[in-house]
C-alpha cells in the first residue's frame, strides 16, 4: 500500500507535470519550425521586390496568431559629417519636447527641421539641448539638423513597428514568438527575447555599407484577425513596395528601441557590427572616421491568413 500510495503520489506530483511540459515544448518546437519557414518566405518577398507574393502554410497545434500595430519603437540617428555627432533622444509619440545636440560641441546651436507623414513641416532652433515646443511626434517623422551657416549635421526618423504575434500558453509557462522586419524574435519560459534567426540587415567591411530593411504590414480588406489552433493557417505574403533611402554616406549612427525586442536587437548590432552600448541612454552607436554607405529600404506588406 505504502509503495502504490508511493508510486502515484509521484506520478501525480512529477509525472504528469513533466509530461504536460513536454507536450508543451514539443507544440513550440513544431510551430517555431513553420513560423521560421514563414519567415524565409517573407524574406524573399521583401528582397524579390514590389509585387513579389508567396503562399505559406503554418501549423498551429495551439495558441493564437494575430496581428499588432506599432508595438516596437525604433529611432535611427545619424551624422553626415565627421566633425560633428548628431544626438536625437526623446523622441516617443506624442513628445512636444525633444533633446538634440552635437555630442562633440563643434555646433552649439542647431536648426532643425521636422517633416510629418501629412506634410506638416515645423523649423526651431535648439535651446542648449532644448528643442520645441513642437507639434505631436507621431511615427513617420523624419528631421533634419544643420548648423547656423547651413551646413547639414544630420537627420532622425523615427517609426512604430508591426509584428505578427504568436502567443501560446502552457503549464510551462508561456511562449512568445514575433515576426517583424525580416526576423523572428522568441520568448522562452524562464528566459528573455533573442533572435532565432538574422534580422534582414545587409552589409560588408568595418563597417562599410549598411542596409536595414523596414517592414509594416497592411491587411486592408483581408481575413487577418486573430485565429486560435489548432489548425492549418494559409498565409497570403504580397510586397505592395516602399521607399528607399538611397545611399547615404554616415560617419555616426545611433539606434534606439522601446519594446520587447530591444535587448536583442542591442545584443544584434553589438556583436555582429562592433556597435558600442550607451547603457545611460539606452542605445547603441558606431562612429567611424570614414563613411559608411546607408540605406533604409521601407517595406509595406499585405498579410493576410485563415483557416486552410
Amino acid at each position: 500500500m505504502v509503495m502504490m500510495v508511493t508510486i502515484v503520489g509521484t506520478m501525480l506530483a512529477w509525472g504528469i507535470p513533466q509530461i504536460q511540459n513536454n507536450e508543451a515544448w514539443a507544440q513550440y518546437a513544431t510551430t517555431r519550425s513553420n513560423l521560421l519557414n514563414l519567415d524565409a518566405d517573407m524574406d524573399q518577398v521583401l528582397l524579390q521586390g514590389e509585387g513579389a507574393s508567396r503562399t505559406s502554410t503554418v501549423s498551429l497545434g495551439s495558441g493564437s496568431f494575430t496581428l499588432k500595430k506599432a508595438q516596437e519603437d525604433l529611432l535611427l540617428c545619424w551624422s553626415t559629417v565627421s566633425w560633428a555627432q548628431l544626438s536625437v533622444r526623446n523622441v516617443e509619440a506624442g513628445a512636444t519636447i525633444l533633446r538634440v545636440e552635437d555630442l562633440t560641441e563643434t555646433v552649439a546651436t542647431l536648426t532643425v527641421t521636422i517633416t510629418y507623414p501629412n506634410g506638416t513641416v515645423w523649423g526651431g532652433d535648439t535651446d542648449g539641448n532644448r528643442l520645441g515646443p513642437l507639434p505631436p511626434i507621431v511615427a513617420g517623422v523624419t528631421g533634419t539638423a544643420a548648423a547656423a551657416n547651413g551646413t547639414a549635421i544630420g537627420e532622425f526618423r523615427y517609426y512604430m513597428q508591426d509584428i505578427l504575434s504568436y502567443k501560446y500558453r502552457s503549464t510551462a509557462g508561456q511562449f512568445q514568438m514575433r515576426l517583424f522586419n525580416g526576423a523572428v524574435l522568441s520568448h522562452e519560459p524562464g528566459g528573455g527575447y533573442y533572435f532565432e534567426d538574422r534580422p534582414l540587415v545587409r552589409g560588408s567591411g568595418n563597417v562599410d555599407a549598411l542596409s536595414i530593411y523596414l517592414v509594416s504590414y497592411n491587411n486592408s480588406g483581408s481575413q487577418m484577425r486573430s485565429m486560435t489552433g489548432p489548425s492549418n493557417f494559409d498565409f497570403s505574403l504580397r510586397n505592395q513596395g516602399g521607399s528607399d533611402s538611397g545611399s547615404i554616406a554616415v560617419y555616426s549612427l545611433r539606434i534606439v528601441v522601446d519594446g520587447d525586442a530591444q535587448y536583442a536587437t542591442y545584443g544584434f548590432f553589438q556583436s555582429q557590427w562592433g556597435f558600442s552600448r550607451d547603457l545611460q541612454n539606452d542605445e547603441v552607436y558606431l562612429t567611424q572616421t570614414t563613411s559608411m554607405d546607408l540605406r533604409l529600404m521601407e517595406r509595406t506588406v499585405h498579410v493576410s491568413f485563415g483557416l486552410r
